[in-house]
């Protein structure tokens, strides 16, 4: 590849980065249980691997023990044959146990590369299996540590949330204070205004009340004949006698 397109290559994984990290950042949730979904996709597949591991090693071991059990078998029938063709004093039967070795120990010199590569197969099997075993293991560990986390997380952003939420009604109710405690100077004004106007109404009433008591005849001087005489001279009425008919034809002329 050119360099231009190298370079428009690596522009485009750029770009596909700033996406993501764009993403994750509007809704860090949703991109955290894609991740812990994604992850656990890997790792039902590496347990499938592991299972297909551990069958191959364990055919594999079983092959191993197999043809080495034949090696040692035939290795020991030719020890066997070894001694008795050591210890035979029949010319022909010598000749007949060394010929059987012979083909025995050719034998055993052709098997003897196929038993190392099959016990060479069963222990990179069983590295394979151990390896994919320990990667199972810590993946499902990881898995938990991550599902924990994001149960965490979620707690913690729910209790942001409301500590959010009551620090905003907080803040609201020591504005609406705020505004109440700088409005009571004015409130106090009215207050004070209001008591003055009913002081002042009051004064007037009980002035009003007192003349009117006081310009109102007592009872006694309306039954008392002679205050009520005298009183009326007082004021340049005349007070017309009604025994003395002088007086009444006086009153009549004027």
């Amino acid at each position: 590849m050119s360099f231009m397109g190298n370079l428009f290559k690596k522009h485009a994984e750029n770009a596909i980065t700033s996406v993501q990290q764009f993403l994750v950042t509007l809704d860090p949730e949703t991109a955290t249980e894609a991740q812990i979904a994604e992850f656990s996709d890997q790792l039902t597949k590496a347990s499938a691997e592991l299972a297909k591991a551990r069958a191959d090693y364990q055919r594999e071991a079983r092959e191993a023990e197999e043809i080495a059990a034949l090696y040692d078998k035939r290795l020991q029938a030719a020890t066997i044959l070894e001694q008795q063709s050591g210890e035979a004093t029949d010319p022909s039967q010598k000749a007949s146990l060394a010929a059987s070795l012979e083909k025995l120990v050719a034998m055993l010199e052709q098997m003897k590369p196929d038993v190392d590569r099959e016990k060479k197969d069963a222990e990179e099997a069983r590295l394979m299996m151990d390896d994919l075993l320990k990667f199972v293991e810590e993946s499902a560990q990881a898995l938990k540590q991550a599902r924990s986390r994001l149960e965490h997380a979620r707690t913690e952003m729910r209790r942001a949330e409301l500590e959010k939420d009551r620090a905003e009604k907080r803040a609201y109710a020591a504005e609406v204070l705020a505004g109440i405690k700088k409005d009571s100077g004015t409130f106090n004004v009215a207050l004070d205004a209001m008591q003055q106007k009913a002081d002042a109404a009051r004064l007037e009433a009980d002035a009003a009340n007192t003349r009117s008591r006081l310009l109102t005849p007592t009872s006694t001087e309306e039954e008392d004949a002679n205050i009520a005489a005298a009183l009326g001279r007082a004021s340049g009425k005349v007070v017309v006698d009604s025994g003395n008919i002088s007086d009444r034809l006086a009153a009549l002329k004027k």
